[in-house]
């Protein structure tokens, strides 16, 4: 599945303020539950899809066998070692469902890729003539 970068950026940035604001150990079901309502109110900001429709579509993109708050869960509960930082993660989901973070690069170049096929000019003959007006 690929979302934007910017998304990416967000939920990290987030996660970091949300943990900076946290006293003592975090709980594993509580920040599961936590990152869950998070990428769906930043999909709705960033008007992707409502917030049950990215998780959805998060879950399918990954083919897992529990649902992404279930995966998260266990994660949490069961490595000790887990650095509860908005890097590691976004860097969980991002393997779990299979996420491609896209840039603004890239998604101008699609655009840009989409308005060169709209067959008026395909080779630039009427760009190249524009440009030869010096010749009289």
């Amino acid at each position: 599945m690929q979302l934007p970068h910017e998304m990416r950026d967000t939920l990290v940035e987030q996660l970091d303020e949300y943990f900076d604001a946290q006293s003592g150990a975090p709980d594993g079901e509580t920040v599961a539950a936590y990152v869950i309502e998070l990428i769906g109110t930043v999909a709705e900001e960033m008007k992707l899809d409502d917030g049950v429709e990215i998780i959805l579509k998060l879950e399918s993109s990954g083919e897992m066998e529990a649902s992404l708050l279930e995966l998260l869960e266990e994660e949490f509960e069961s490595n000790d070692e887990f650095e509860y930082t908005g890097e590691e993660i976004v860097s969980l989901v991002e393997k779990v469902c299979e996420i491609e973070w896209t840039t603004k690069d890239e998604d101008d170049a699609d655009e840009d890729d989409d308005k060169d096929d709209d067959g008026d000019d395909p080779d630039g003959f009427f760009d190249a003539v524009a440009g030869d007006d010096d010749d009289d």
